[in-house]
């Protein structure tokens, strides 16, 4: 396995048939993949193969090296069994393709080799510590402080139980796709922007308000939505409920850093440490960030400290967010606000130059 050069797609398989339909692919873009008929080999390419496509036939034996989670992963498999194909994506956060059908989203993740310019597309996940740390609100301000920068930025909400961020930006009645709309993603999915509501130069995908509570949110959605908007965008925010679901559990495994937003009091810090532990092993980096009240509290450094952990800031108080709300008025719209002050305070701690460029 040559691996010297500029990097190239990885392709997975033993199954001649399969990489034969591959190969008619890669062709059409004169790209000419690596291949690995040996799934150990694969170690070595892991971490810098801009796209690794996998034969359902090497799945198994992908999974059992327990290499760390990268995105640009694809199991690529035939339309005749699907199920082959969806057997280990889960385990892996692996989009899904099968051939001949997705030959075209096939064509894209190649043509894109991934479709994520180096640097870009990085993933803030936000989840309260306790109820009413404002953790929607803080998510909120920080999109609109990174779009208000010229940062292309996506806002995803994943508390299903909540009432959807669309109604605390003011866009409940904008046109657009909703997560219900989405719910049955899974693969490889073109660009989303143009069927979201846009609020202030964020891209916004909600959770709905509908009579009857819809099916949870699975993994293979969530991955493959978060993917999309990662090609498409430099920063992608998320909301998450403090008791993640699967399909909530997947946006914490694709996270580049989750800020972990504590009330700063003591009670607070007593909350954050019991969900810290609880995040901690699902969590390449997490931090602490730290939300006064009214009166202060404890400073960021300290509630960090007190929990072990970095920290990513501090958003105060702000009692015009709460006005905003009830106008239906975007958190943050002021960039003198201290909500919209402090929030760009956390991106320049949480967010590369090259992401916000």
């Amino acid at each position: 396995m040559d691996l010297t050069g500029p990097p190239q797609p990885v392709v997975v398989t033993g199954d001649p048939e399969l990489l034969s339909r591959v190969h008619a692919v890669t062709a059409t873009l004169a790209v000419q993949p690596v291949l690995v008929d040996q799934p150990a080999e694969v170690r070595g390419a892991w971490a810098s193969a801009p796209l690794v496509v996998v034969g359902p036939d090497a799945a198994a034996d992908v999974v059992g090296l327990r290499l760390p989670p990268r995105r640009g992963l694809l199991i690529v498999g035939r339309d005749q069994d699907p199920a082959a194909a969806l057997r280990h994506s889960a385990v892996l956060g692996a989009a899904v393709l099968t051939l001949p059908s997705g030959a075209e989203a096939l064509a894209a993740a190649v043509g894109g080799r991934g479709g994520r310019p180096p640097g870009s597309g990085r993933l803030l996940v936000l989840t309260g510590a306790g109820g009413g740390v404002g953790t929607s609100t803080t998510a909120a301000a920080l999109a609109l402080t990174a779009a208000r920068d010229g940062t292309p930025t996506a806002l995803v909400d994943l508390d299903e139980a909540g009432g959807g961020v669309d109604l605390l930006l003011g866009a409940e009645q904008q046109e657009g796709w909703r997560w219900p709309r989405l719910a049955g993603a899974r693969g490889f999915l073109g660009d989303l922007r143009g069927q979201l509501p846009v609020v202030e130069g964020v891209d916004v995908l909600s959770v709905a308000r509908l009579p009857s509570a819809p099916p949870p949110l699975t993994a293979e959605a969530v991955g493959a939505v978060l993917l999309s908007l990662l090609r498409s965008h430099a920063l992608v925010v998320v909301d998450l409920p403090r008791q993640p679901a699967v399909g909530a559990a997947e946006a914490l495994r694709q996270a580049d850093e989750v800020l972990l937003v504590v009330r700063a009091d003591v009670r607070g810090v007593a909350a954050g440490r019991e969900a810290a532990r609880a995040l901690a092993p699902a969590c390449a980096v997490l931090r602490v960030l730290t939300r006064t009240g009214r009166r202060g509290g404890l400073g960021a450094d300290a509630a960090a400290e007190a929990l072990g952990l970095g920290s990513a800031g501090v958003v105060p108080h702000d009692p015009a967010a709460a006005v905003a709300a009830e106008r239906g008025e975007p958190p943050g719209r002021s960039a003198r606000s201290p909500l919209a002050r402090g929030s760009r305070a956390v991106l320049d701690r949480c967010v590369p130059p090259v992401a916000a460029a």
